[in-house]
């Protein structure tokens, strides 16, 4: 993900969030086993639910795997509270295709059950668009979870019915909107 802003692959600040990128982390043991046990906090079946079947599973190798898997695929970055550094959640990034001078990303976010309805989920996805500079974001969400997608249209996202389907709805944030 050359392309992207620093900003974004290494991280950004929000009022309440602190969201760095996870691949700093995972270099000491110490606090690699840290975030494998905070993500156990975040990554529960009602919080998997809604993600695509990719994502959707823990799987024999547990947290660990999973964050594994995520690293061959993604730019992964926590999600941790800015005062007292417990991990709320995770922001992935995919970047499919990074040519043109517009770079579309294909963003996801989860928080933990114990962090929904605090406002971190729009306070989170803002700070990215603030910080995401000149890349077109792209998000889908199942039909299923409204609250996703209130959250990216309170965020400036808009619905793209072109790629949406009939049990997704794709939402698109650019700069020229």
């Amino acid at each position: 993900m050359g392309s992207l802003p620093k900003a974004v692959t290494e991280g950004f600040s929000t009022t309440r969030l602190r969201v760095h990128n996870w691949v700093d982390l995972q270099r000491d043991a110490t606090q690699r086993a840290a975030l494998e046990a905070g993500l156990g906090g975040v990554l529960t079946p009602r919080v998997l639910q809604h993600l695509p079947p990719s994502l959707a599973s823990l799987g024999a190798g547990g947290v660990a795997q999973w964050m594994q898997d995520r690293l061959a695929e993604s730019v992964c970055l926590v999600v941790q509270e800015r005062h007292g550094g417990a991990v709320v959640g995770l922001l992935i990034l995919a970047q499919p295709d990074a040519s043109g001078p517009n770079p579309q990303v294909h963003i996801g976010y989860l928080l933990s059950e114990a962090s929904w309805g605090n406002g971190y989920a729009t306070e989170l996805v803002r700070g990215l668009v603030a910080a995401a500079k000149d890349a077109i974001l792209i998000g889908g969400v199942g039909k299923d979870n409204p609250a996703s997608a209130s959250v990216l249209l309170k965020a400036g996202f808009r619905r793209s019915e072109d790629r949406s389907s009939d049990d997704t709805d794709v939402f698109v944030w650019s700069h020229s909107d």
